[in-house]
């Protein structure tokens, strides 16, 4: 890749935001698409715990575990 002195290079790494969709993954900067990822479902790997189905991405969690929306319930004194 050639340098051109008239073009400055900004990381923007920490700020790309991909989105699984059917066949690739899109990239987007701030909400604009910038790139894409050919995506095949079959050769993704998983972390324990989620799971890849139909283009979707599954956390696989317990049927009996209960996940609370906050770390405290029935808040009612105004302080927490």
């Amino acid at each position: 890749m050639s340098q051109n002195p008239d073009v400055q290079r900004i990381d923007v790494t920490n700020k790309v935001r991909g989105e699984v969709t059917e066949d690739c993954i899109v990239l987007t900067l701030n909400g604009q698409e910038i790139g894409q990822v050919p995506f095949d479902a079959a050769s993704c790997t998983m972390n324990a715990g989620y799971t890849i189905d139909a283009q979707r991405i599954f956390r696989m969690d317990a049927a009996d575990v209960i996940r609370h929306s906050s770390y405290v319930e029935d808040c009612d004194m105004g302080w927490c």
